[in-house]
């Protein structure tokens, strides 16, 4: 079961047959907000609690498996459409088909750069919208962060970040 602290917004996975009580009070170790959770609810599957079809499409480029795949996991609890592409070419092949709400973004991919995605993007008055959060896995300081938005993107981040805090940039983006 999920809950999630109201707040923080923080959410967190507990198993509510652990527990002999009806209601747990839970301390969120993030912000330490004390609250209750009624244990005796049955969760209600994702898909049963709303309508899936209006979610934003966020594209996910990036060539490390592996950091798709954590950012898929990170944000798999957010409403939203997750696509994954490998490289530049695919992305531009993504992002023209399905034009997503967000794209993050990573600077260092082979074939069109992350640069110049977000350049082409800016460029093309049917993508233009779309919001784009830069990531690079190489520490990068406040000038590229700076570089980044001028050229068109809408936040940076460094690959060091925390689940929360890449959650917390999405959502600020997105909305939601």
């Amino acid at each position: 079961m999920v809950i999630t602290c109201p707040a923080c917004q923080g959410q967190y996975r507990i198993n509510p047959a652990a527990s002999k009580v009806p209601v747990a009070k839970v301390k969120c170790p993030a912000c330490q907000h004390v609250f209750e959770v009624s244990l005796l609810a049955k969760p209600v599957a994702r898909a049963e609690q709303r309508d899936t079809a209006a979610d934003p499409v966020v594209l996910v480029v990036d060539d490390a498996r592996f950091f798709r795949e954590m950012i898929k996991d990170i944000l798999k609890e957010l409403p939203i459409k997750l696509v994954l592409a490998a490289d530049g070419h695919e992305a531009w092949q993504q992002i023209s088909a399905l034009s997503p709400q967000l794209v993050l973004l990573d600077l260092n991919i082979p074939g069109k750069s992350g640069k110049e995605i977000i350049q082409e993007l800016r460029e093309s008055p049917g993508l233009k919208q779309a919001k784009v959060l830069a990531m690079s896995g190489v520490e990068r300081g406040a000038e590229v962060a700076s570089e980044m938005r001028q050229i068109g993107a809408d936040d940076f981040i460094n690959k060091s970040f925390t689940p929360r805090e890449l959650q917390g940039r999405v959502r600020k983006i997105l909305d939601l």
